[in-house]
């Protein structure tokens, strides 16, 4: 989960710095985040970029797991699943409640590669 954090660090730093990156994240955030990690995406995740103002607040939530007729949950929702929360560190900015699963493992594995 740390990686995450680090990856989200580091795009934040660079936005503040560089309007131009700033700008081709918000227009294509998938493909920025490929060239900065070094790592294709699957096609089947979609990476949102969302600019806060003075009175706007984002939550994010994590998705709900689906269960299938036989009440099971899908592979992928499993691994979500079982990567369960990470409780978080001092300083962290929203004491590190946050998911982790498929897309932050693959976020992790790219932020190895940098």
């Amino acid at each position: 989960m740390k990686e995450r954090k680090q990856l989200e660090q580091q795009i934040i730093e660079k936005v503040m710095k560089d309007e131009d990156f700033r700008k081709r994240l918000i227009e294509d955030p998938k493909f920025i985040l490929e060239q900065e990690t070094g790592m294709k995406m699957p096609g089947s995740i979609n990476i949102k970029v969302l600019e806060e103002d003075e009175v706007t607040f984002y939550l994010v939530l994590p998705p709900i797991p689906t269960v299938s007729e036989e009440g099971e949950l899908s592979d992928v929702d499993l691994e979500g699943v079982s990567g369960g929360w990470n409780e978080g560190e001092s300083g962290d900015n929203n004491g590190g409640n946050v998911p982790t699963g498929p897309i932050t493992s693959l976020i992790s594995r790219s932020l190895k590669r940098i």
